[in-house]
């Protein structure tokens, strides 16, 4: 057995998205089954639903104030055709204008009708989409206190790990000089340094740690005329806390924040999730992640959709 009593080394990786999980397994399930468990996909399908409707009348409506405008316009020219004729004295057409002016206020006054129960009908489904607001808020609040209650306790779990030295073991193949002893390899630096890399990435992934080494022993290393070498080694890993892990934790368990901008050619008046969160024509707010109803109105008008925000984005609502 070959033995270094002690090597100190200081190790920076990159950090990437495919970092290996911090979490346990239970810990890992967990976060699945809260994901699972508040998804909220049935109160989200009602709402797309509901805001479907509401575009579906709201255009309705709009098409019948238009309606309503050239009827008004029709029934104006009928008016005015049936002066002149009385006016004249001939009276030929004057029942067919009577008629017409008749038939055309009826269908004004029918569409003013429909404008009013649609206008209900719209009422009624705001009434809903707020109840439904108000319980999926209710619903990611326990969703997100429950995240957070596991991302507290990862953290308490890994600072406590860490306060004490990682055993870690090794094992592989290195290229050493054929003309050097294993001894010599091994109390080389350079190899010392790339087994340790290799473990701490392992272990930790990608992620940027600082972390020390001590008491690197070699338990066993053979070596062919080629230098090839077969080992298994340990040694003890110390790591640092730092805001890194910390944010992969954030990361894997899910309570990540992004901004997100709310646009329109108009200056709306945004909500998420029924709530106000901003007017105008350009609005920048702080969501986590997750899935959002996202409104925005101007002079009567809306537009709605459903979000789901994993990443800073630009939303567009025009009028």
């Amino acid at each position: 057995m070959f033995k270094k009593a002690m090597l100190f080394a200081t190790i920076s990786l990159s950090f990437f998205s495919h970092a290996n999980s911090l979490l346990t397994e239970g810990e890992a399930e967990q976060v699945k089954q809260i994901k699972a468990q508040y998804n909220n996909t049935a109160e989200l399908k009602e709402l797309t639903k509901i805001s479907g409707s509401i575009f579906t009348l709201s255009s309705r409506i709009e098409e019948q104030k238009s309606t309503i405008i050239k009827d008004k316009q029709l029934y104006q020219e009928y008016q005015r055709r049936l002066s002149e004729e009385m006016l004249s004295g001939t009276e030929e057409r004057t029942d067919f204008y009577f008629a017409a002016m008749k038939k055309t206020s009826k269908e004004i006054k029918q569409n003013k009708q429909q404008i009013q129960l649609n206008s209900a009908q719209i009422k009624k489904h705001n009434d809903k989409i707020s109840l439904l607001n108000s319980s999926l808020r209710e619903s990611k609040k326990i969703y997100n206190d429950k995240l957070l209650d596991i991302r507290d306790s990862v953290v308490t779990r890994l600072k406590k790990e860490f306060a004490n030295p990682i055993p870690v073991s090794v094992s592989g193949k290195l290229q050493c000089s054929p003309y050097q002893s294993i001894r010599a390899c091994f109390e080389s630096k350079q190899t010392t340094s790339k087994l340790i890399n290799d473990a701490v990435e392992t272990r930790f992934g990608q992620i940027d740690v600082t972390s020390t080494t001590n008491n690197f022993k070699v338990d066993s290393a053979l070596m062919d005329y080629d230098g090839n070498v077969d080992y298994k080694a340990n040694f003890n890993l110390f790591v640092q806390y730092n805001e890194n892990i910390d944010a992969q934790i954030v990361k894997e368990v899910g309570v990540e924040s992004f901004n997100i901008t709310l646009i329109s050619n108009k200056p709306a008046s945004f909500f998420l999730d029924g709530l106000p969160v901003g007017q105008g024509s350009e609005v920048s707010v702080k969501v986590s992640k997750g899935k959002y109803a996202v409104l925005a109105k101007f002079e009567g008008h809306q537009e709605s959709t459903i979000q789901d925000i994993s990443m800073p984005v630009s939303l567009t609502y025009n009028f």
